[in-house]
C-alpha cells in the first residue's frame, strides 16, 4: 500500500493544473441497477472479484456482480437497527461503506448509518437517533453475505435530530480510517426546550422536528450549536483520523488507535481522533486514487455556499467562522458580514476550499448577496482516473442534487485545477438530468457511477444506478 503522507502533499501533480481548457466530452448515463428505493452508494471491494457493492437509504446493501447481475439477497441489512426515515426528506439512514484495504484477506468492512435512539439519549424528540460507525466481516460461508452478528460499534453519539450529519467514510492510502463527521444539527432545534406556544396551542413544549428547519430563521437561543465544529474538545463538526488495525489498539480507545501524527495526540488542545476540524456536514469523502493521494471533503451549505475543500493539511477549514471563503454569522444570515477571522481559537490559519459555487438561496428575495446561483446542494464527487473519459482525467467530477429547487433537475460538473495553488477551480456543467441526485460511486477502474431518484425522498422504488459513459457518436 502507497503510504503517501498527506500533510506535504504540496505538488499536487494532478496532470490538468497547467494544461490549456479543453472541451469537455459529451457523456451519458448507462443503466447498472433499478428498484431501489433511494440509493446513496456504490463502492467497489479491494479484491479481484469484480464485484460493486449498492447502499440504500433505507438501510439495505446488495451486491452488483462483475456481470452486472444485483443479487437478491441483500449483503447486509440494518432495517431493524435503523430509526424509522420520515416519508419526506430525510439525512438519515445508511450513509457510507468503506472496505478494509486488505479486505480480501480479513474480510472486514465499515459503514456510517442512523441507529435507533439510545434509551439514556438527552434527546427525545421525534427525529432523534444515534450516530454509528461500524465494522463488520463477511460471513464465512458466503462471500457475498455479511454476518450481522459481528458488528463492532467504533463511534456513537446522541445525534438531536435528522440534520448535519456527515458520514462519509473512507481509507487513506496511508491505511487509516477517515471519519466525517456532522457538527450536530442542534443549530436546527433541540427537543424538549421551552418555545412560548402558539395561539391556542396548550403545550408549550414543542419538538425539533416541529420548529422551522429553515437555516435562515433559526431561534437565536439554538445559535450555539454552531460553535460545535470549532471546538476541539468536541468530535463533531470534524474529520477524524482512525487507525483501526488490532495490532495497534491503545488502552481507553477500545476498537481503536489513534495515529501516532494525529494533530492533538496526547494534547490538551484537542480530542486525539481529530484530524481536521471545522466542518458543518461532511456528507462525503473521497481519495484520489492516483497522484497524491489527497483527499476531498465535500458538504452541503446551510446557506449560500456549497463547498468542496481539498484537505491536504491536518487543521481549521473554518465552519461555522466562514463558510467556504465567506463570512459567516447565522444571526444575519442573509446578510452576512464583510470581514471575520482568518484564524482559529488555536491561532491556526482558516483554510479555504478549492471548489465553491452559490446555491438557490441567493435568490430569496432577503438575500444581500450578489451572486448567480449554480444548483441547490452539492453532493460530492471523486478526481476522475479512469479511462472512458480520458478528458476528465485529472478533474473533479461532482454532483449537484438539483439545478431547480423546486423539480428534479440533478446535474454534473467538473472543476478543473489551477495552476496557482488553492485558488479556486474552475467549474464547468458536464450533464443535465431530470431526476434528483443523491450521490457519486467509483469503482476500481476509477470510472464513476450517479445514485438517482425521481423525487429526492427515501420512498418508494424509483432509485437507479448509473455508469457515467461516453455518448455515441
Amino acid at each position: 500500500m502507497k503510504k503517501t503522507c498527506l500533510a506535504i502533499a504540496i505538488t499536487f501533480s494532478l496532470g490538468g493544473a497547467a494544461m490549456a481548457a479543453e472541451a469537455l466530452p459529451k457523456v451519458t448515463l448507462e443503466l447498472v441497477a433499478e428498484g431501489l428505493s433511494a440509493p446513496l452508494l456504490l463502492v467497489a471491494p479491494p479484491d479481484t472479484s469484480g464485484r460493486k457493492f449498492i447502499g440504500d437509504q433505507l438501510g439495505v446493501i446488495y451486491v452488483l456482480e462483475a456481470n452486472g447481475n444485483k443479487l437478491a439477497a441483500p449483503f447486509l441489512d440494518l432495517r431493524d437497527k435503523l430509526t424509522p426515515l420520515k416519508q419526506a426528506f430525510d439525512e438519515r439512514g445508511l450513509l457510507a461503506l468503506a472496505f478494509h484495504p486488505q479486505f480480501a484477506k480479513n474480510g472486514r468492512f465499515y459503514v456510517n448509518y442512523s441507529a435507533k435512539r439510545r434509551p439514556n439519549s438527552p434527546f427525545t424528540g421525534k427525529t432523534a437517533y444515534t450516530w454509528r460507525t461500524s465494522e463488520f466481516k463477511v460471513s464465512a460461508s458466503n462471500p457475498n453475505r455479511a454476518d450481522p452478528a459481528s458488528e463492532r460499534v467504533l463511534l456513537e453519539f446522541d445525534w438531536v435530530n435528522r440534520k448535519h450529519n456527515g458520514g462519509g467514510l473512507a481509507f487513506g492510502p496511508d491505511g487509516y480510517l477517515y471519519v466525517g463527521v456532522g457538527d450536530g444539527g442542534g443549530a436546527h432545534g433541540v427537543p424538549d426546550v421551552y418555545v412560548p406556544p402558539k395561539r391556542d396551542e396548550g403545550d408549550a413544549y414543542r419538538h425539533a422536528d416541529e420548529i422551522d428547519e429553515d437555516p435562515f430563521k433559526i431561534p437565536k437561543r439554538f445559535h450555539k450549536y454552531d460553535r460545535y465544529a470549532q471546538d476541539t474538545q468536541r468530535l463533531k463538526g470534524k474529520i477524524l483520523r482512525l487507525d483501526i488495525n488490532p495490532e495497534n489498539t491503545d488502552k481507553g480507545h477500545p476498537g481503536y488507535a489513534i495515529p501516532l501524527t494525529n494533530i492533538f495526540r496526547g494534547k490538551s488542545e484537542g480530542r486525539d481522533e481529530i484530524y481536521a476540524w471545522g466542518f458543518r456536514n461532511p456528507f462525503r469523502l473521497s481519495f484520489d486514487r492516483s497522484g497524491n493521494g489527497d483527499m476531498f471533503v465535500s458538504g452541503v451549505a446551510e446557506s449560500f455556499w456549497e463547498t468542496v475543500y481539498l484537505v491536504d493539511k491536518q487543521g481549521n477549514y473554518g465552519w461555522s467562522v466562514r463558510e467556504g471563503r465567506h463570512c459567516y454569522e447565522r444571526a444575519r444570515a442573509f446578510n452576512p458580514p464583510k470581514d471575520c477571522p482568518k484564524t482559529g481559537l488555536l491561532g491556526e490559519p482558516i483554510r479555504d476550499p478549492v471548489i465553491e459555487y452559490a446555491n438557490w438561496s441567493v435568490k430569496r428575495k432577503w438575500s444581500k448577496v450578489d451572486a448567480d446561483p449554480m444548483g441547490t446542494a452539492n453532493i460530492g464527487g471523486f478526481l476522475y482516473r479512469g479511462k472512458a473519459l480520458p478528458s476528465l482525467y485529472g478533474k473533479f467530477v461532482f454532483g449537484d442534487f438539483s439545478s431547480v429547487i423546486q423539480r428534479p433537475s440533478g446535474q454534473i460538473f467538473v472543476a478543473t485545477p489551477q495552476a496557482v495553488w488553492k485558488s479556486l477551480w474552475r467549474i464547468e456543467k458536464l450533464h443535465q438530468m431530470n431526476v434528483r441526485l443523491h450521490s457519486l460511486g467509483e469503482d476500481n477502474e476509477g470510472e464513476l457511477y450517479l445514485m438517482t431518484t425521481a423525487q429526492g425522498i427515501p420512498v418508494g422504488n424509483s432509485g437507479k444506478v448509473w455508469k457515467l459513459v461516453p455518448a455515441s457518436q
